[in-house]
């Protein structure tokens, strides 16, 4: 699933379009996750922002990117924030069968990872989307390092 797709300001037409009786069913994040599904985020690009963090930013919200509507479209269909990673990395792993070396930090799976400048969790969910990237690992391997962060030091 693509949180995106629930953010009013990508799919307010739709929504419109089909009206309110059949789109409370849209992205029914809590009531798949609550019946037991494993939820898979992805982005989608180009038709939403390839930034997993405004996915995150989107399924914990259900906003668009201007913060519309404050109570968020379909609020009771938002999660939360542990809920929202696991789909962005374990069970998007799985989704693809390649959990047993993706998804997760654990020895012997590619160190794909980033550091990010905020705690996730302990900012309020409307600021998630403002969090930035300032390392990114593949394999193990430094690929993006921020002017922000302080360069390694010398071995």
């Amino acid at each position: 699933m693509q949180p995106r797709h629930c953010a009013p300001d990508i799919t307010a037409k739709w929504a419109m379009n089909i009206g309110p009786e059949r789109s409370r069913y849209a992205w029914a994040f809590r009531s798949l996750r609550d019946a037991g599904a494993v939820l898979a985020f992805a982005s989608d690009w180009n038709v939403a922002e390839m930034d997993p963090l405004v996915g995150v930013y989107t399924a914990l919200t259900r906003k668009g990117l201007d913060g519309r509507p404050p109570e968020g479209w379909i609020p009771d269909q938002t999660i939360d924030l542990e809920t929202a990673l696991r789909a962005y990395t374990i069970q998007g792993a799985y989704a693809n069968f390649a959990e047993g070396n993706r998804g997760s930090i654990t020895q012997g799976k590619y160190a794909d990872l980033i550091v990010l400048s905020d705690n996730l969790f302990d900012l309020p969910p409307d600021a998630v989307k403002n969090a930035r990237v300032l390392l990114t690992l593949i394999g193990g391997e430094e690929v993006y390092r921020s002017p922000d962060l302080t360069p390694p030091s010398p071995s």
